[in-house]
C-alpha cells in the first residue's frame, strides 16, 4: 500500500433513531464518512463500515409502529401485521412469513442503502466498503455488501456465504450465498470482501491471496458480549487468516449497539502478518473500546 493511501475501519454505534427516516440514515452515513475524511484530508482513502449497517432500514417505513418494541421478534410481528402477512397461514410458517416480509421490504432497503453510500463516496472522494444490508435477489434474501469507488459507482458485490444463527431459519431466514469472491483493483491494491463469519473460513482468505488481493475487508457484527473468551475466539478469524500472506492487510470494522434486544460488542481492528507489525501482535490498529463508536486509521496521518 502506498504511503499516500489510508485505510479506515469505522466502529459504528447502531442506534434505532438513526433509521427513523431515509434522510436520517443518509445523514448518519454521510456524517461518519466526512469525519473520516477530515482526519485524512489528502490521498487515497478506503473506509470500511460494519456488517448489518443497512439492517435497521427494514424498520424505517414503519418507524412509529415499531419504535416502542422490546424485541426484534415483536418488531417483526408488527411489520407482518402492517403488511398483512399472516405467519400462521404462510407457507413455511413463521420462517416463510419472515422471508416474505424481507423480500417485500428489500426494494426500499436496497435503494436507501445504495443512495446513502454512493453519495458518501462521491462527497468524500473515498472508496467505501459499505458494510452490508439484507437484499433480495429472486426468491432469496442475502446479506449483501456493496463497494463503491470515489465516483459513487458500485464496483463490487459480495454476498455472505456462511450464516450465523441470527440469519438462519429461526432468525431472519436469509439465504446462504454461493462461494463467489469477486475482487476489484484500487489504488491501494486489489480489494476483496468477506462478510463476518466468512473470514473465519481461511480457505476463502487463501483464495483471495491467490488472486492477488492486498486489502481484505471483513465487515462484522457480533451480537454477543465481548468477553475475554469471545475476544480470543475472534483472533482465529481475520488475524489468524492473514498470517501466511505477508502482503495482505485485513480490515475488520465491527458494529456496536443494535436494535431492541439484539445488541453487539466487539473491538474493530486492522491486521497484518505479525512480522509486519512493530510489536509482533499482528495489529496495525485496534479499537480501545468494545461498545463505543471509534474510527481506526492506518497509516495514522
Amino acid at each position: 500500500m502506498g504511503t499516500s493511501a489510508s485505510i479506515a475501519a469505522v466502529q459504528m454505534q447502531f442506534r434505532l433513531e438513526d433509521y427513523r427516516s431515509a434522510e436520517a440514515f443518509r445523514e448518519r452515513i454521510g456524517g461518519l464518512a466526512r469525519a473520516v475524511r477530515q482526519r485524512v484530508p489528502r490521498g487515497d482513502l478506503l473506509m470500511v463500515f460494519p456488517e448489518d449497517v443497512g439492517l435497521g432500514l427494514i424498520f424505517t417505513q414503519d418507524f412509529e409502529r415499531v419504535q416502542t418494541c422490546k424485541t426484534m421478534v415483536e418488531a417483526g410481528m408488527r411489520l407482518m401485521e402492517r403488511h398483512q402477512i399472516n405467519f400462521l397461514a404462510a407457507e413455511g410458517g413463521f420462517a416463510g412469513a419472515t422471508r416474505s416480509l424481507m423480500r417485500m421490504l428489500s426494494p426500499f432497503v436496497e435503494r436507501v442503502y445504495h443512495e446513502a453510500f454512493a453519495e458518501a463516496a462521491r462527497a468524500t472522494g473515498a472508496w467505501i466498503v459499505a458494510g452490508s444490508a439484507p437484499i433480495a435477489q429472486g426468491d432469496c434474501v442475502y446479506n449483501v455488501c456493496y463497494t463503491y469507488n470515489p465516483r459513487g459507482e458500485r464496483v463490487l458485490i459480495q454476498r455472505k456465504i456462511n450464516l450465523v444463527p441470527l440469519e438462519q431459519e429461526l432468525g431472519l431466514n436469509l439465504c446462504a450465498a454461493p462461494r463467489e469472491t469477486p475482487t476489484v483493483d484500487a489504488p491501494f491494491g486489489r480489494l476483496g470482501v468477506l462478510i463476518c463469519l466468512d473470514g473465519f473460513h481461511h480457505e476463502l482468505i487463501d483464495q483471495h491471496a491467490r488472486r492477488g488481493v492486498r486489502v481484505l475487508a471483513m465487515p462484522s457484527y457480533n451480537p454477543l458480549p465481548w468477553t475475554k473468551e469471545e475476544a480470543q475466539g475472534w483472533e482465529n478469524g481475520l488475524l489468524a487468516g492473514v498470517q501466511k500472506h505477508l502482503e495482505m492487510i485485513g480490515v475488520n470494522p465491527m458494529g456496536v449497539g443494535g436494535f431492541f434486544d439484539v445488541r453487539a460488542e466487539g473491538q474493530s481492528s486492522i491486521v497484518a502478518a505479525r512480522a509486519r507489525t512493530p510489536d509482533g501482535s499482528g495489529y496495525l490498529a485496534r479499537a480501545r473500546s468494545k461498545d463505543q463508536e471509534e474510527i481506526l486509521i492506518y497509516p495514522t496521518p
